[in-house]
């Protein structure tokens, strides 16, 4: 066999391989459940108030290229699942400072459980603001209305008093705001929010009913969200 045959033939089989291991290997995609219930998501696409029950299979996203899913319960009662990069094996367990999450591997596999395994205080079961009856099952049932707030509340307002009345700037896309920026009014506003979609940069600006601390600000697994408590103070461009 000559010597240009032979580099055909290695030429061919180098391709052979290379494809096969593109077939074998291809973009992973992995699809995990992914809600929020946390009223101040309620803009969000991902926005669910029934993202904490226990066997949730509502709101769901094809990530590519991750390890896997992720179920995060906030200090504050609230939750969040996702998916997730990084160093970990399917049931390991993640406290963090504000909240503690768990991962798993494999297709939707972020439902029917509170991270049990890892010790963890399930979510904080919610009251309706229609009714005065509480959830006593936290592992099987969750109100559908917005959550309550486990944080201070600020001094509540009455419509009867404009003065004290919170005005926030509401809109969707806006990087920076101006005199054509729409103002939204709320007697019950405690604060005014910016939210930043950490992927596409998009800016979302509104108020919120929950009560924050002047200046905070939360980075979650697709957005970072900051509160001010001034009029109109939701002005300033926040950055990732």
């Amino acid at each position: 066999m000559d010597q240009p045959t032979i580099l055909h033939l290695i030429t061919l089989l180098l391709a052979t391989i290379a494809v096969a291991v593109q077939l074998t290997n291809g973009d992973d995609v992995v699809t995990c459940y992914e809600c929020s219930d946390d009223p101040n998501d309620s803009s969000l696409p991902w926005y669910d108030p029934q993202c904490a029950k226990y066997d949730y299979n509502g709101l769901t996203y094809n990530y590519k290229n991750y390890d896997g899913c992720l179920l995060r319960i906030y200090d504050s009662g609230y939750v969040y699942r996702g998916a997730y990069n990084g160093p970990y094996e399917d049931g390991d367990c993640g406290p963090w400072s504000y909240y503690n999450e768990c991962y798993c591997q494999g297709s939707y596999c972020n439902t029917d459980s509170y991270c049990e395994q890892c010790g963890f205080s399930p979510p904080t079961p919610r009251t309706t603001e229609h009714t005065t009856e509480t959830t006593t099952d936290s592992l099987t049932t969750i109100d559908t209305s917005p959550a309550t707030t486990t944080e201070p509340a600020s001094p509540t307002t009455t419509s009867s008093d404009p003065a004290t009345t919170l005005r926030c700037y509401h809109c969707i896309d806006c990087g920076t705001v101006d005199e054509d920026t729409t103002p939204i009014i709320e007697d019950n506003f405690l604060s005014c929010s910016t939210i930043m979609i950490l992927e596409s940069v998009e800016v979302i600006r509104g108020g919120s009913y929950a009560a924050h601390p002047d200046g905070e600000c939360v980075e979650h697994t697709e957005s970072l969200s900051c509160w001010c408590n001034g009029d109109l103070c939701n002005k300033h461009t926040i950055a990732a």
